[in-house]
């Protein structure tokens, strides 16, 4: 059985601008924790990406398709 996806908006509660403040200083420390740690995979990961998505310019069957 396929499992139905709902998208839902958050609905984040107000708060003060000083409380605004400090969740985002947290949410920056964790994303820097997380670069960190995860770094060396995310960059391992980006390259295999910009190697399997980026059309090699010497490869001879390029050149051998053209019509004219």
């Amino acid at each position: 059985m396929k499992r139905a996806f709902t998208l839902m908006p958050m609905m984040l509660p107000h708060i003060s601008d000083r409380a605004a403040a400090q969740l985002l200083d947290i949410l920056e420390q964790l994303l820097e924790c997380v670069r960190h740690h995860y770094g060396p995979q995310i960059q391992r990961w980006h390259r295999s990406q910009c190697r399997t998505n980026r059309p090699h310019m010497t490869s001879p069957s390029l050149f051998d398709d053209v019509p004219f």
